[in-house]
Formats: C-alpha cells, sequence, structure tokens
C-alpha cells in the first residue's frame, strides 16, 4: 500500500494526463501546483519513512497490545496464533481427559449431551460422536464472542423449560377431552392433532413451526347448544398458544447453552495453556483491548509504543467492526481533542464483509451524527464515478434505485447501506457503453457455457485482449467449473483462487515434507512427499535407475511399518543422508526461513522446478510474513498455511498487463476495475444463521432462531428480520460491487432455476441490451518477462545441537514438567519445604500433571540436596543465580541454560537431562562445553566450571566438566 501511494504522488508529480485530471476535479489547486506539492510530500515521506505507517486496524491494534502485554499478565515476547484450530484441539482434548466417572467435568458433558439430544428434532440423525460436535461449536463460539467484547450469558433454562413442557402436556390434554364431549366438529385445517402427538410422544421440539392459528374446532351455528363449549375450547387454545410460544422462546434462548456451558469450562482451559505457551490468538487482540482502552490509559499507551498519533486515515471504514471501532474510538477521541484529525473514506454501498462480523451501521452513524462533539464534522460525497461509462451507471440506478427502492423485501435494505437514494455522475465527455442482460433457464445443456464463450470471441473481433476481461460470480465452486469452461475452449485464464499458491502441487509437496519433520510419525505426509515429483526428479537426476518403481515397492512392502522413515534409512540410508539428515536435524533450532532455503536449495527446486519460480517465492514471502507476527514455530506455521482460502497472504502477484481472462468471485473483485465485464448469475438460497445475537450494555445472549421459531415469537420475530436485513444488504451490495467493477461494457448472464427468487426478482425479465458495442482502440501491451536471478545461502550452524527425537511423549512432558520446576528454584532456605510444595502444586496444576506430590518433592530434595550439586543451590554474598539464562553466540543463534551461578571468581553452568537414552551423553557434554565457552567470552576473567545432572524417578547422576 506505501508503494502505492507513493507511486501515486510520483504521478501527479510527472503530471500523467489522466490521474491529474481526476485530481484537479476534486482539488482547487492548478496542475502546477499539484505537481508541486506531490514533489515536497514525496521527498518528506522518503526522509521519514519509518514513519510512514500503513497498517490493518488489527495490525495497529497487535502492537498496542504487544506494548501493553505486561497488563494483560502476558510477557512482551508472546506469540501470535493466526489460525487457533489445532490450538483448540489440543485444548479440548485436555478438557476431555478431566472427563472421569464422577468427576465435575463428566457431569457438565453428560448434562450437555443429553441437552443436545433432547434439542434435535425425531428427524435428525443420532448424534453418534458429540465430542466432534461440541468441539466444532466451540470453535465457532469463541470466534463469535471475541469479536463482540462482551460476556456471554450462561443461564440453566432445564427448570423452566421442564415447568413448561407439564403445562403444555396438561393444556393439550384438556383440551383433548374437552373436544371429545364438545361434539364439535373437528378442523382438519388447524395443527392441534400433531401437537397433541408429539406432545404424547414427548417431542416437544416438533412444536416449532406447528401452525398455531387455527383453533381446533370447527365454529358452531350460534343456535347450536355448544356454543359454550366452542368457546371454552378457544380460550384453552389461545392458553396453550401462549404457552408453546412461551417454550419456543425458552428452548431459542437455551439451545446453546449446552456448548456455553462446556465452553465457560473450557475457556479456562484455554487462558492457562495460552499464557503458559506466550500465546495470543489474533482475534483475541480486540477483546482484550476492548474494556483497557476505555480506562483512560491512552496517553500511558503512547508513552509506551514510543510515539504520539494526532491524525488517523481509515479507508475502507464500511467494513470497519464493531469492536475494532471500540478500541479505535478512544485513541481517536484523543487526538481529536490535541487538535488531530480523523479522515475516512469508504462507500456503505460496497459493505460485502458482513460474515466477517463487518459493520456498514459505523459509516452509516458517523455520517449522520456529529460523533465527537469537539471536532468540525465535514461530510463529502463525491459525484463523479471515474470508473463506468454512462450506460453501465444507468443499468446500475434501474436495478437498485429502481427496482429494488420499489421491492417490499429490498427496499429497507436498499435505505440503509444507500443504494435507493446514491448521485454517481459519469465522466465529460466519454462514450454511452454498453450493457447487455441474458435470462437463461437453468438445466443439463449448460447454454450459460456457449453464451460466454460468444460473448468472448465477439469482443476479441473488436479489438479487445483476454486481459480487458474480467469473469464474475458469487461463488468460488462456480469459478472452477468457469476455468474448465476456458480451459476446454483453448481461451487464457488467470483465476484469482488459483493464485493462491497453496493450491500448486509444489507447495503441497513442501507442506508435506514441513508435516513430516514437524512430526516424524506422521507416515502419510512422508510417503506423499517421497512418492511426489521433487523428490522423484531428485532421484533422476541421481541417475538411480527405476527409482520410482523401488520408492512404489518399498512403500507398499513398508505399509504396516511405523514410523515410515525408519525403514525409509534402512533401506535408503545414502539417501537419507543427502536430502534429509540435515533438515532432520537441524528442524526447531534454526529458523523457518532458513529451514525453508534448505529445502530449496537440498532438493535443487530452482532448478528442477525452474516454472514454479513463482510460487517458490511466494513461499519464500509468506514466511517471511509470518514470522514478521514474531512468530517462528513450524507448527504454527503449517495452521497458518492451513486457514481458509479468502485470505490473501497467498496470492501471488501478477504484473496487470498478462493477456488472460481474469476469473473471480465479487468478493475479490472488490476495489478492481476491468474494462469488460462478464457477470454469471445463479440463484441464492437462504441458509438461515448459525447464531443470532442479543446484546445488552455489556452481555451477549447467543441465539437459535429461523423463520419457525420466528413466526411463533413477536419479539424473536423482530431479532430475525432484523438479521434477514442486514444479510439482504450484504447480498444488494454484493450484486451492486459486481455490476460497478465493469468500465466500458457489462454482460450479466442469469442462470435462472424454476424456484430461484433473489437476484433475478430485480433483475430484468427478458433479454435486453443498452448502448452500443464499439471498437477498441486502446491496445494493451503486451507483457514480457525478464530473467530473475537468485541468490539462496544455507548452511550448518557449527555450535553443537542436540537431538532429542528419541524421546517419547511422555518422556518429553516429564522433562519438561522437571525443567519447570527446577527453574522455580532459587536457594534452599528454612521454609524451603514448604515454597516447593506451593511450586510443585501450581505448576502441576498449570501443565495439567498428575503425579504423587510428596514423590515430586523428594525427587527435588534429593537435586538440591545432592553432594555434588548442594552448593549450587545455597547462598553466598554477593553470589548471582540466573535459570533459564538466554545467550546469543556470534552467529545470532540464541541458547537458553538451565542453571548458571555467578560468584566473585567463578561461574558454575548446571545442566538437567531426564530420559534414559545413554548414548547422547557424549554430545550432551558436546553442549555443554559450547555454553562454557560462550559464558567464557562473557566472564574472561572467571574460572568456568560444568556439571550435567541426569535425573530420574529412583536416582541422580552427575557428570563433571572443566
Amino acid at each position: 500500500m506505501r508503494e502505492r501511494i507513493i507511486k501515486f504522488f510520483k504521478n501527479l508529480y510527472f503530471e500523467e494526463p489522466k490521474m491529474m485530471k481526476e485530481f484537479t476535479s476534486l482539488v482547487s489547486l492548478d496542475k502546477e501546483k499539484i505537481s508541486k506539492r506531490a514533489d515536497v510530500l514525496i521527498d518528506e515521506i522518503l526522509s521519514n519513512y519509518s514513519d510512514f505507517q500503513v497498517k490493518t486496524i488489527d495490525s495497529f491494534m497487535a502492537s498496542i497490545f504487544k506494548a501493553s502485554a505486561i497488563d494483560f499478565g502476558y510477557n512482551p515476547d508472546f506469540e501470535i496464533v493466526m489460525n487457533n484450530d489445532s490450538f483448540m484441539e489440543y485444548s479440548f482434548n485436555l478438557f476431555l481427559r478431566n472427563v472421569r466417572e464422577g468427576s465435575d467435568e463428566a457431569a457438565l458433558l453428560d448434562n450437555a449431551i443429553k441437552i443436545i439430544h433432547e434439542q434435535r428434532k425425531a428427524e435428525s440423525s443420532f448424534l453418534w460422536n458429540p465430542a466432534d460436535k461440541l468441539l466444532e461449536e466451540q470453535k465457532k463460539i469463541y470466534l463469535k464472542i471475541a469479536s463482540t467484547s462482551k460476556t456471554p450469558v450462561i443461564e440453566d433454562y432445564s427448570v423452566k423449560i421442564k415447568e413448561k413442557c407439564e403445562q403444555i402436556k396438561d393444556k393439550v390434554n384438556a383440551i383433548e377431552y374437552e373436544i371429545k364431549g364438545s361434539g364439535l366438529a373437528i378442523n382438519n385445517n388447524s395443527s392441534f392433532k400433531r401437537i397433541f402427538e408429539s406432545v404424547v410422544n414427548k417431542q416437544f421440539t416438533e412444536l416449532i413451526g406447528a401452525g398455531l392459528k387455527i383453533p381446533p374446532v370447527k365454529k358452531p351455528d350460534k343456535k347450536t347448544y355448544n356454543q359454550n363449549s366452542y368457546e371454552r375450547i378457544v380460550q384453552m387454545w389461545s392458553d396453550a398458544v401462549d404457552l408453546i410460544r412461551d417454550y419456543i422462546n425458552l428452548y431459542s434462548r437455551s439451545y446453546y447453552m449446552p456448548y456455553l456451558r462446556v465452553y465457560a469450562e473450557f475457556d479456562d482451559i484455554i487462558e492457562k495453556i495460552k499464557r503458559y505457551q506466550g500465546k495470543v490468538f489474533i482475534g483475541d487482540i480486540n477483546y482484550y483491548l476492548a474494556s483497557y482502552l476505555e480506562s483512560h490509559i491512552v496517553p500511558d499507551i503512547y508513552f509506551r509504543i514510543g510515539e504520539k498519533i494526532y491524525h488517523f486515515l481509515i479507508d475502507e471504514f464500511q467494513d470497519t467492526s464493531p469492536i475494532q471501532w471500540r478500541n479505535l474510538f478512544p485513541l481517536i477521541s484523543n487526538s481529536l481533542s490535541q487538535e488531530g484529525s480523523l479522515f475516512v473514506v469508504g462507500d456503505t454501498k460496497q459493505a460485502i464483509y458482513g460474515f466477517r462480523d463487518a459493520d456498514y451501521r459505523i459509516m452509516k452513524r458517523c455520517e449522520t451524527e456529529k460523533i465527537f462533539p469537539s471536532a468540525e464534522h465535514i461530510v463529502s460525497e463525491l459525484p463523479i464515478n471515474f470508473r463506468s461509462l454512462p450506460e453501465i451507471l444507468r443499468f446500475n440506478e434501474q436495478i437498485f434505485k429502481g427496482n429494488a427502492a420499489l421491492e417490499d423485501k429490498y427496499s429497507e435494505p436498499a435505505r440503509r447501506s444507500g443504494l435507493s437514494y446514491y448521485k454517481q455522475n459519469p465522466r465529460d465527455n466519454v462514450d454511452e457503453g454498453y450493457v447487455s442482460f441474458n435470462l437463461i433457464k437453468r438445466g443439463d445443456a449448460l447454454p450459460e457455457k456457449q453464451k460466454l464463450i460468444e460473448i468472448i470471441e465477439d469482443v476479441l473481433k473488436r479489438g479487445y485482449t483476454y486481459s480487458d476481461i474480467a469473469i464474475l460470480t458469487a461463488r468460488n465452486d462456480d469459478v472452477v467449473v468457469i476455468t474448465q469452461w476456458l480451459n476446454e475452449n483453448n481461451i487464457d485464464f488467470i483465476s484469482l483462487s488459483s493464485l493462491d499458491v497453496r493450491q500448486r502441487k509444489i507447495t503441497r509437496e513442501i507442506i508435506s515434507l514441513l508435516n513430516f519433520l514437524d512430526s516424524p510419525i506422521d507416515d502419510l505426509s512422508f510417503a506423499t512427499f517421497i512418492s511426489g515429483d521433487i523428490f522423484t526428479e531428485n532421484l533422476i537426476l541421481k541417475d538411480i535407475e527405476d527409482s520410482t518403481l523401488k520408492i512404489q515397492n518399498f512403500l507398499i512392502s513398508s505399509r504396516d511399518e511405523t514410523p515410515l522413515y525408519k525403514s525409509f534409512q534402512k533401506e535408503f540410508n545414502s539417501l537419507w543422508e543427502d536430502f534429509f539428515e540435515d533438515l532432520f536435524r537441524l528442524v526447531g533450532y534454526l529458523p523457518l526461513y532458513e529451514i525453508m532455503i534448505g529445502i530449496i536449495k537440498i532438493f535443487r527446486l530452482f532448478e528442477i522446478k525452474a516454472e514454479e519460480e513463482a510460487s517458490l517465492i511466494k513461499i519464500l514471502e509468506a514466511v517471511k510474513e509470518f514470522e514478521s507476527y514474531g512468530i517462528n514455530n513450524m507448527r504454527d506455521f503449517l495452521d497458518f498455511a492451513g486457514l481458509d482460502s479468502s485470505s490473501t497472504e497467498w496470492d501471488i502477484a501478477l504484473p496487470s498487463n498478462v493477456n488472460a481472462v481474469r476469473v473471480m468471485t465479487i468478493h475479490k473483485s472488490k476495489g478492481l476495475g476491468f474494462p469488460l465485464v462478464i457477470a454469471l448469475l445463479y440463484g441464492d438460497i437462504n441458509k438461515g444463521f448459525d447464531y443470532i445475537f442479543e446484546e445488552s450494555q455489556d452481555k451477549v445472549s447467543l441465539m437459535k432462531i429461523n423463520r419457525d421459531i420466528a413466526n411463533s415469537d413477536p419479539l424473536l420475530e423482530q431479532i430475525y428480520n432484523e438479521e434477514r436485513i442486514n444479510e439482504t444488504v450484504n447480498k444488494l451490495n454484493s450484486l451492486y460491487v459486481g455490476f460497478t467493477r465493469a468500465e466500458r461494457e457489462l454482460y450479466v448472464i442469469g442462470i435462472k432455476r424454476k424456484r430461484d427468487a433473489y437476484p433475478f426478482d430485480l433483475l430484468p425479465t427478458n433479454d435486453s441490451s443498452w448502448g452500443s458495442k464499439v471498437l477498441n482502440d486502446k491496445k494493451t501491451k503486451a507483457y514480457v518477462q525478464s530473467p530473475l536471478n537468485l541468490i539462496y545461502n544455507f548452511r550448518i550452524p557449527t555450535e553443537a545441537i542436540i537431538e532429542d527425537k528419541q524421546l517419547n511423549l511422555d518422556d518429553r512432558l516429564w522433562g519438561e514438567y522437571i525443567h519447570k520446576l527446577l527453574s522455580l528454584i532459587g536457594v534452599v532456605t528454612d521454609r524451603f519445604e514448604l515454597e516447593l510444595l506451593e511450586i510443585i502444586n501450581s505448576v502441576s496444576k498449570e501443565m495439567n500433571i498428575k503425579h504423587s506430590l510428596t514423590e515430586i518433592r523428594d525427587i527435588l530434595i534429593k537435586i538440591v540436596n545432592h553432594i555434588s550439586l548442594k552448593n549450587l543451590f545455597r547462598s553466598k554474598p554477593e553470589r548471582i543465580i540466573k535459570n533459564e539464562m538466554e545467550i546469543v553466540s556470534s552467529s545470532g543463534r540464541l541458547f537458553r541454560i538451565d542453571r548458571v551461578v555467578i560468584d566473585q571468581k567463578a561461574v558454575a553452568i548446571l545442566e538437567y537431562k531426564t530420559g534414559s537414552d545413554k548414548n547422547v551423553i557424549n554430545q550432551h557434554i558436546s553442549q555443554l562445553k559450547n555454553y562454557m565457552k560462550l559464558l567464557q567470552e562473557i566472564f574472561p576473567e572467571k574460572m568456568l566450571s560444568g556439571t550435567i545432572a541426569y535425573i530420574d524417578t529412583r536416582d541422580i547422576n552427575i557428570i563433571k566438566v572443566k
């Protein structure tokens, strides 16, 4: 973005005709003054480039959170987790580990599962694995609650629901009894029979959606004797309807309570693990800051981040979420109170990210209200559309200011977003433009395919190129189908979905290799890589005869052996040493970027996959971008690589003049413009809402409301209709964005099924066209790729690295536990044993360890009183003790030493080792000597000594090094 801004000023400085014409229409300056201003601004920006900040709101908030991390109980060196799926799965598994017979967790889970089954309708399939359902909902609920900054309401509705069901049963039975004794004719249009059967079968959820308007009996003639019976039944029916509506209201409010009650317990575990591991979810940052920034802390924040911000410019303001605005508000208020400014740019008609919690109403309110009383409030609307020609503008006005504004179900959403009253004028002295609409009946013959190809062939004959054409559709699945059509007709295309480097085969193979390096027991990932193109082509370069067949036979013969890499190591030892050994040994010690460079060099990727150069560079850029968040963990990177395809961090940047048709979703096209746009529109299906919020001052209720539930209660109907309006705003805005991407010609192809309504109820009913087609006199330059020479370097560090790959999970956990306990021990005092029990209890709870406290206490006492170690745990004058001391080598590598005891004339190092493997003693000694060498540089006048303590539950073995 910074590059684009500088380029913009550069074009103004050189008085680029088109840009200068547009700019002079917006400001009251002549060309010469604009050019001079641009010159001054470029110099100022480049001279103070570090102060020239262009950030996303979330990135800006992350920097504030980092500066204030200690206030939240986090170390400032915390890691930001981009994708929390694996983290939450791990936390949920820890929660399930505590589910034992008779435990509180078991009772909670049992009750939750019972309620979930009661809520499910009779025709719903049985929930065989409720844990999966619970975890899936926990992930969604966590994200939704984090987006509100409010606390969820958790209330036990079970007693109220049980009472209401009993009341319904009594009332329905009483109505049935009254009907039988009345002799009145049954009204077959009434749903009473269905309601009675549901109550008898105790399937109360079947009452949802049942008609409640028609009484169960027909109204008798006024002269008949049973008029009183009819009135009693009608009154009883009215009472039953009220009870059923009360039940449905309770059902709506209680639906997510089982998940929320589990969430409350689950959330505590997540918080403990996050703090223990020093990690923060990217979605949590705004949530944490919400109340913090409102506590008059703004001056302190500016002090901590080392700068004061007076001027805010927010682009795409219509896509701001409520929690983002809540956090920005006090910062902006502080700036405005000190003669600062706020400049926001946006268009509520292009608010299409409601599914990401963006709220266009924030911008609407800023337009219509003076939010900041102390500041001058100016609202300006740009009256000129610099992109589209007049006929395209008129078509859009007819659709939105005409059809949508007059249609009952669209008029209110169109009014709210501004679609029914906006003003846009075309540029002066331009062609009229062209719009075409074709309505096609959807069927197996795919007539839309033929129409699409005809349009492309026609525009090519009139002098346009492939690069002038963009094909837009609503869904990614349709993008895939369209690219297949283009491929069949030999039409060059670029799909923005295919620009995601993760979709490339080479990337999937590299990800498989990283998965294996991160978890060597992942046989599937290892098998995927060694049977893939990268490894196969490297074997061909080595002139290994029948290499593919040998790998295939190996995979077949070793399919029952695990881990697979061990078998590979035995059978192909030289290949293991050539390709995998260094990477396997260094993963976890080298930065992720260095590991990626190693993979590229070892497997000669730029040589064997020259056509994938852009993909490889993008992968390296993605790793660099990932590490810029302060994260260098391979597991987190692999989770980051698994994020949904809507993220753009993995998209390859292409030159704008590559001659190929662009194919993308409407969401991807936002902010772009194309000479010709072909919009393929299919019918839209309403899927309902997963969650609907009812918000109060500081609380939020999660409710389940569908059309049937809404129809039963006026309040729920009001909440549901508001949600439906917001959804319709997003739909209308998406259609508007699609139609306004066209500069010269717009082709709309509607593919309609019999029952489809939206968007066809807004579009013409017959094939139509407006304006006239013209020959293209603006030729697009062909793109010629220049060669790119890449220099990369990968070296194996000389410092000793200890492999612990032979440790199993229990060994690792035991080692981490013991190290954590010993890192909290300073010196032995009179209260040592009492303090020790407190340390053990705290760490055991934190790490969820279930060892005997007295057994662990005895092991630690044995360590601190060991004849060879005792002196290192006692206090002396001027003695300094550092646990987990971090030092950096001359090559930039970070090391952490378990315990360093610094006296006046000597320095002693103590390293703790766990596990039973005696084959790595020499490596441990080498590591200790390396630590001594590093500390000798820091303390050249002191005598260095080192001790390794091998700790297990039975004995302590000591090795001393000098």
